[in-house]
């Protein structure tokens, strides 16, 4: 949904009156936090999916100090408003994901009726971490991904399991490209006020 959602808002910000041109200005601290939190999470799914025993062994810790990049960036750059938003998201999806031994949990029947064979038949591989479905032993429940969320881009399902914290991010991945490209007139620099003229 992020990455849908995020595309969408590219295109929608360029008709819009952003540009790319503003990407350079816009005050993003320290975003190589954000690129090695994307990479280890990746990284933890690519083995885990490929059955990797170091997915089992070490996966979990990685999942959540990933989890802690991504908050330790937001916070660094919690001076720009999307980025509040898409922290409250995070942290919500770091608490369910902490809580239940570093994956978070995923309604399987929601995957199943998404038409979402791949999700599927990860949930059922003991070696893939990053997901596991939801059981009564299940903490912090209405966090996990049991909301039915909307993909954009034509695809076979046309929704995928996700959380509130996953809305948030969305929210706030979206708002930000927005004001990063001007879009709407957001996030452009205003122009002083003209001084009175003098008699």
């Amino acid at each position: 949904m992020l990455l849908d959602a995020a595309l969408l808002a590219l295109v929608i910000g360029a008709f819009a009156g952003g540009r790319l041109a503003r990407l350079k200005d816009f005050d993003l601290r320290v975003p190589s936090l954000f690129i090695v939190a994307a990479m280890a999470k990746i990284g933890v799914a690519i083995l885990g999916a490929r059955g990797s025993p170091v997915a089992v062994r070490v996966g979990a810790e990685i999942n959540i100090a990933a989890y802690l990049l991504l908050c330790l960036g937001l916070v660094l750059n919690r001076h720009l408003s999307p980025m509040r938003v898409a922290a409250l998201g995070v942290f919500l999806n770091f608490l369910v994901i902490a809580a239940n031994g570093g994956a978070m949990p995923v309604d399987r029947d929601l995957a199943v009726r998404a038409g979402n064979t791949t999700m599927v038949q990860l949930l059922d591989k003991p070696s893939y971490i990053n997901h596991k479905p939801i059981t009564p032993a299940t903490r912090l429940r209405p966090l996990a991904d049991i909301l039915p969320l909307p993909l954009l881009a034509p695809r076979p399902r046309f929704f995928a399991p996700g959380s509130i914290g996953d809305l948030l991010v969305t929210v706030g991945a979206c708002w930000l490209i927005f004001s990063a490209l001007g879009a709407f007139g957001l996030g452009r620099a205003r122009a002083p006020a003209e001084e009175p003229a003098e008699t």
